[in-house]
């Protein structure tokens, strides 16, 4: 009896996967935020979204920073998130990620770049240019970001702060992040083979392998047993 239960969930998940083309399981997935969870591909913590009037443009999560369904490959610290006439720039201590409005990376300026670091925040003018504040001054780019000059803190500049993701933002973020979910099949053989269970669950299939074999051993004794005292 105590067999049973590992037992009938083998033979379940091995008749399934006898059919995986027929039932086309590659290509379904599950999004599940505890199965994810279980695979490591859950965000932990809570995210930091920056952005300017209310709206979140990018945010660290995780150890990820994101914008829109981007990734962002840096390590530094965000520090800003600023919209400007043509883009959006996604502003580290050490780097401005800028991107154009269709959401695609259009170059990174990095330290030898930019006129001075690490950049404690970032905001827009009126005209809607990035301006950035470090402990040498503030910097204004011109509309492309190709230059940048040296300007005295003034009024006019709209700093990028912290601001709180929508449910939307954070569904987009973890989707970027965990892609379209864990393929099916992949779930429903790593359960048939007990590794979904970790450690224990290896070795609850390995006794029940060597359990059945013994079923079957001594089935066969006393079959042949019974067969010769009814003769």
């Amino acid at each position: 009896m105590i067999l049973l239960v590992p037992l009938t969930i083998a033979c379940i998940t091995g008749l399934v996967l006898n059919h995986t083309v027929d039932l086309d399981l590659s290509n379904r997935h599950v999004t599940a935020d505890w199965i994810q969870k279980h695979y490591g591909m859950n965000l932990e913590g809570e995210p930091k979204a920056l952005g300017l009037d209310g709206i979140a443009y990018a945010a660290h999560w995780g150890g990820q920073i994101f914008h829109q369904k981007n990734i962002i490959d840096d390590s530094s610290t965000l520090v800003a998130a600023v919209p400007l006439r043509d883009g959006t720039a996604i502003v580290t201590s050490s780097a401005v990620h800028y991107f154009g409005l269709d959401g695609e990376l259009i170059e990174t300026l990095d330290s030898l770049a930019l006129p001075a670091t690490p950049i404690s925040r970032a905001g827009r003018t009126e005209d809607l240019t990035l301006v950035l504040e470090t402990e040498s001054g503030n910097f204004t780019s011109d509309t492309n970001l190709l230059d940048f000059a040296e300007t005295a803190a003034g009024q006019g500049i709209t700093w990028s702060v912290s601001v709180s993701a929508s449910a939307s933002d954070l569904k987009r973020w973890k989707t970027t992040f965990s892609g379209d979910g864990i393929p099916l099949d992949r779930v429903i053989l790593d359960i048939h083979s007990g590794r979904f269970f970790g450690s224990i669950g290896k070795w609850v299939y390995d006794l029940t392998v060597i359990g059945v074999l013994i079923l079957s051993i001594t089935g066969l004794i006393l079959f042949f047993r019974t067969r010769r005292r009814a003769r």
